[in-house]
């Protein structure tokens, strides 16, 4: 199989293993900022000065990019990056499940379904084969505790990682230390791509999509305890 998509990397590192469920911290609506990224590194899609998101002419293969892509064309004018983050989560309300969709093809991950009370739909994504997030964690510890300069991919990952709060995810299995050494040298990663113009459009997409998560998040919650 070919590189991952940062999004297909998010959701690895979001799931538990055996269980399928998202863990800790992670949150399915911000891959909706992790696939806009993707459309923008794979030359799918375009940002301008003004932020607004302009599709290329062809879609791209990947599944799940061909899908939000398509959302965007429909569209008659181009809107800003987070006029779509704040959109997507309701085009594509299942964003674990779209980004899944190879990574079951390729037997990444196993697709199971079932219901809750026996109305409620409920997917588990476990996993089926542990290599390529075996070898996604040895490169961002070898980034985070052992110092490797990362790619311009690698270091939007870090800094998805940690604007998500998952870098200690990402990093389990290494001893308390070298841990909180991880979290401080991906604060660092993610401070200085803050400003660095080859990502620019990457980065607002991705702050644009934890915003507008921790938004949902808070008023499902303010919903669900008044």
């Amino acid at each position: 199989m070919g590189d991952l998509l940062l999004s297909e990397e998010l959701l690895l590192i979001g799931l538990h293993d055996e269980t399928g469920k998202p863990t800790g911290w992670f949150q399915p609506t911000t891959l909706h900022g992790a696939l806009i990224c993707d459309l923008i590194e794979r030359d799918a899609v375009t940002v301008d000065e003004k932020k607004k998101v302009h599709p290329a002419e062809r879609a791209p293969e990947h599944p799940a990019l061909r899908k939000v892509w398509e959302t965007l064309t429909a569209d008659a004018k181009p809107r800003a990056v987070s006029h779509w983050t704040s959109m997507l989560p309701w085009k594509h309300p299942k964003p674990a499940e779209l980004v899944a969709e190879k990574l079951v093809d390729d037997g990444v991950l196993t697709r199971e379904e079932g219901k809750v009370l026996g109305l409620f739909r409920t997917t588990r994504l476990p996993e089926a084969d542990p290599a390529p997030e075996r070898a996604l964690r040895e490169r961002l510890r070898g980034i985070l505790v052992t110092g490797t300069e990362p790619s311009a991919h690698d270091a939007l990952l870090v800094t998805l990682l940690n604007t998500t709060s998952q870098v200690k995810a990402a990093l389990s299995g290494v001893d308390t230390e070298q841990r909180k050494a991880g979290e401080k040298r991906a604060r660092a990663i993610a401070k200085g791509l803050k400003d660095n113009p080859v990502v620019k459009a990457q980065y607002d997409a991705a702050m644009a999509a934890v915003m507008a998560s921790v938004v949902a998040a808070a008023v499902v919650t303010t919903v669900g305890s008044s």
